[in-house]
């Protein structure tokens, strides 16, 4: 019989679009799916890929089992959900989503209190700034800076999230900092690269500061965080992860440049793990009794740091 294993790693090729992407995905190495699939072709007897300069397309053959592929990739799914949606133990894993910011920033240190209370839980983390898939359990649980779309979901808003303007006190020693947003084009600027172009504080700043003044930019949020603990700009940071920085002062403090809604989101057929139910209950928990600090604290308090 045709192994599944063999048609999950087709379909993530095929989805991908290229080896690469797909071990990645499949966390494997890429030669590890290069010989699967080489497998499935032959076993198959059938070319399922033709290498282009735009990468792997599906042959007449790909596209005819795609979509069978699709739909026992979605049943595997849905046993795994609900199986785990029986298990009634406090043991297992219980995979979590967070962007890079909130999630390396804050929410890992956070986590040692779970630890301490569930301790047969195990915490796998995925950083990703992009939205992972829950209905294909790339993750179990979600903490995202949006309003989920999918009906399907369980999906709850526990606070708000607000990101600012930072500096180094480096950097305000030898430049001062902003105290108007007419201001910002006279100082270097920490932005966005292409990546990045998209969201609501890298649309801001395009707004403000021309783009001879962005001295830096990265596709990596915690990269640019690095880059202004080190002076080389003002840049964008979570309120909560700047405010709690010795190293960093506010830069127009009573200005957002973004606020975003914090929702927990879940898979209904995972709300009935107890183990998933406890992760999703102390991360609602965590988020509320942060949640002023997450939206940004008191900013007459705040607006007493500085040079």
């Amino acid at each position: 019989m045709l192994d599944w294993t063999a048609l999950r790693d087709f379909l993530a090729v095929a989805e991908a679009g290229s080896l690469s992407a797909a071990a990645k995905h499949l966390r494997v190495s890429q030669p590890t799916v290069s010989r699967r699939i080489a497998a499935l072709e032959t076993g198959l007897d059938a070319r399922l890929f033709n290498r282009t300069p735009r990468g792997l397309e599906l042959t007449e053959a790909g596209e005819m089992i795609l979509d069978h592929a699709k739909r026992m990739d979605q049943e595997a799914v849905a046993v795994e959900r609900t199986a785990s949606g029986t298990d009634s133990g406090l043991e297992g894993t219980v995979r979590l989503s967070a962007t890079e910011g909130i999630g390396v920033e804050w929410l890992t240190g956070e986590l040692a209190g779970f630890r301490d209370a569930y301790p047969g839980i195990r915490i796998e983390l995925v950083i990703d700034n992009a939205a992972v898939n829950l209905l294909r359990r790339e993750a179990d649980i979600a903490v995202r800076l949006f309003r989920p779309q999918q009906s399907d979901l369980i999906a709850r808003r526990v606070g708000t999230h607000a990101v600012r303007l930072f500096a180094a006190t480096s950097y305000a020693d030898r430049y001062g900092i902003p105290k108007r947003v007419e201001d910002l084009p006279k100082h270097y600027i920490v932005g966005f690269d292409e990546a990045f172009g998209h969201i609501t504080q890298a649309k801001w700043l395009m707004r403000h500061v021309p783009a001879e003044r962005m001295v830096f930019s990265s596709n990596s949020l915690l990269s640019q965080l690095a880059a202004v603990r080190a002076g080389l700009g003002v840049g964008s940071a979570s309120a909560l992860v700047g405010n709690r920085d010795p190293g960093l002062l506010p830069v127009l403090p009573h200005i957002d440049v973004a606020n975003q809604e914090i929702w927990l989101v879940t898979h209904p057929d995972l709300k009935r793990s107890a183990r998933i139910r406890a992760a999703f209950d102390y991360l609602a928990d965590l988020i509320a009794r942060n949640s002023e600090e997450l939206a940004g604290g008191k900013v007459e308090a705040l607006s007493s740091r500085g040079p």
